[in-house]
């Protein structure tokens, strides 16, 4: 089965280039000339990566992968029209895995592909013990969940629930997905039970604090943010 890739580019020559070569080198690559269009096809579908080009037609790169957020179970790699050390941090730090330049060869650029798609199945499979985000710690082998010091205790189905909005920070996952993915495919779609579990999970973990991490996105679903 081949990799999926999300490659966003607005740059008509770039993107094409790019895109022929990584079909050509056994990939199943969906490009897009925008943000916008690849955050919806993120709603339904997860990819194997997600490879950020130059251009876009409707926000920046460093906004896109801020969006994107760190907790997630596929890698992101950004590439630079040149070398450029503040902008290889500025992506590092928002949750960026990698950063290469256009200039790159389609060799190299397999070899890092690769080489993320590798780390990433090690962390599905269970090599990565932890998931943080702001002062949430979720310790993947215990399964116990923590903000900052304090201890939260949970429901199993309230700690999937978590786990599966963790992995997907700064993403809306909407509520039939997240039902489909977390109570299972033949569970009816006509009930609330997400949104009864979210204002479980809402009174455990926001409740009396400032900052709050469970968001809802009017008419679609909820966001951890």
């Amino acid at each position: 089965m081949k990799e999926h890739i999300l490659w966003a580019e607005g740059n008509e020559t770039l993107g094409e280039r790019w895109w022929r070569q990584l079909e050509e080198a056994g990939y199943n690559v969906h490009w897009f000339k925008s943000g916008t269009e690849m955050l919806r096809e993120l709603n339904l579908q997860k990819p194997s990566l997600v490879l950020l080009g130059t251009e876009l037609a409707d926000q920046s790169q460093m906004e896109l992968v801020r969006q994107l957020g760190k907790a997630r179970d596929f890698p992101i790699m950004v590439m630079l029209a040149k070398r450029n050390t503040s902008e290889i941090v500025s992506a590092l730090e928002l949750g960026a895995n990698d950063v290469v330049v256009k200039s790159l060869s389609i060799e190299e650029l397999k070899s890092r592909i690769d080489n993320l798609l590798r780390l990433f199945e090690r962390l599905i499979s269970g090599s990565v013990t932890n998931i943080t985000y702001e002062d949430l710690v979720i310790e993947l082998k215990s399964r116990k969940v923590y903000r900052g010091e304090e201890p939260i205790k949970l429901t199993p189905k309230e700690y999937e629930l978590l786990l599966y909005l963790a992995k997907r920070v700064n993403t809306v996952c909407h509520r039939n997905t997240i039902l489909q993915e977390v109570w299972g495919h033949d569970f009816l779609t006509n009930t609330n039970v997400v949104d009864v579990y979210i204002r479980h999970l809402r009174k455990k973990m926001d409740r009396g604090r400032i900052r709050k991490l469970i968001h809802t996105v009017r008419g679609s679903g909820y966001m951890l943010q």
